[in-house]
């Protein structure tokens, strides 16, 4: 029975030298030591064709089949355990675990596979907001201790397809969709007394944005101010009461000025000045209008 044993143990490599692989820059090793998980693991092969085994450190391995370095992980580990039984294969699709940041809808660790694309990894993130700079993608590869960091502009490969440019991620990369860059200007019209445009420079309200451009003018309406803004890549428009909000001590109520935003700030069509005015004009007009007739009665 032990005859057997050993026979079919001895069988083991030379059947699976059959099937070895070359190893290479990238591989992905899974090394089984029967009985000893202290000495099994997955491991990948970086760029110097090394690996981080115990029993292997700094020896390159790249250009070697599986068999070969199976054959000599079998000596070294025969100085440390009895008889040992190793197995090497390449995965050839290992999970690995990539982080997304920035503009994405779900920022943080994804799980993914050796090779994934950048667009899909992105995906699993959730995908890209609305504001996210899809022209410039940041990727930060670590190399042992060393990072290297490249752009890609995704925007370019959704519209060419050129699937050969598109970058190949590795365990630990780090993906940073920035935000795109925009105006911090808004724009203020009508009836205030310094229309213009305005940095904003901090979160203000409309009220306090009004003020910004020098306070309402004397005919202002601030019971019908107009805001434009874009949301999701639309202009849209409303119509607030600000004299409301001002009315009921409710300042803190009054809606928020957003970049790009455009105020219209609108005149009184009439005020007690010009009513009075307008009334005396007609009652004068009337006057003059009866002194006519009563002279021509006469």
């Amino acid at each position: 029975m032990k005859k057997s044993i050993c026979i079919i143990l001895c069988l083991i490599p030379m059947l699976y030298s059959l099937h070895a692989a070359t190893i290479k820059a990238g591989s992905v090793l899974d090394i089984q030591v029967q009985g000893h998980p202290e000495f099994s693991g997955r491991f990948t092969v970086n760029s110097s064709g090394t690996i981080e085994y115990p029993l292997l450190a700094d020896e390159i391995i790249s250009n070697i089949s599986t068999s070969e370095l199976m054959n000599e992980l079998t000596l070294r580990l025969a100085k440390h355990i009895e008889n040992p039984l190793v197995l090497i294969s390449t995965v050839e699709r290992p999970n690995i675990k990539v982080i997304v940041l920035g503009q994405v809808a779900k920022p943080g660790p994804v799980e993914t596979y050796l090779g994934a694309t950048l667009q899909e990894v992105i995906q699993l993130a959730g995908g890209p907001l609305n504001n996210a700079d899809i022209d410039s993608v940041k990727i930060i590869h670590k190399d042992g201790n060393d990072q290297t960091a490249e752009y890609f502009n995704l925007r370019a490969f959704l519209k060419e397809g050129k699937i050969d440019y598109m970058p190949k991620l590795q365990p630990e990369d780090v993906v940073i969709l920035l935000a795109q860059s925009r105006t911090t200007k808004v724009k203020v019209i009508g009836a205030v007394n310094k229309p213009g445009f305005f940095d904003l420079d901090e979160k203000i309200n409309i009220f306090e944005l009004v003020y910004l451009a020098g306070g309402p003018a004397e005919k202002a309406d601030l019971s019908r101010v107009r805001r434009f803004f874009k949301s999701e890549n639309k202009t849209l428009e409303e119509v607030i009461n600000i004299q409301s909000f001002i009315d009921k001590g409710e300042m803190d109520k009054i809606p928020m000025v957003e970049e790009g935003d455009v105020i219209i700030v609108y005149s009184k069509w009439f005020d007690w000045k010009i009513m009075m005015t307008i009334l005396t004009n007609v009652l004068l007009f009337i006057v003059t209008i009866q002194s006519i007739r009563g002279a021509v009665a006469k």
